[in-house]
């Protein structure tokens, strides 16, 4: 669930072109805690731990793109 937890934000910041309530510090925490995650993962071959991160990386990551990209506008 915490994965998918992203796809709501995500859509909701495409309708409204606004992502000024989302926090860069955040954004930049969960990428760094999903690396370190995915990296551990690999660590023990666990390709669950690696999937799930790197699905919540890519979300996070989509934000990150989209709080830039409308903030310029």
């Amino acid at each position: 669930m915490v994965t998918v937890g992203w796809i709501p934000q995500i859509i909701r910041g495409y309708k409204t072109k606004s992502l000024s309530d989302v926090s860069y510090y955040l954004m930049i925490l969960i990428s760094t805690g999903s690396v370190l995650w995915i990296f551990y993962g690999i660590e023990i071959n666990d390709k669950i731990i690696v999937g799930v991160n790197i699905a919540i990386l890519i979300f996070n990551l989509t934000l990150l793109c989209m709080k830039i990209r409308y903030s310029r506008k």
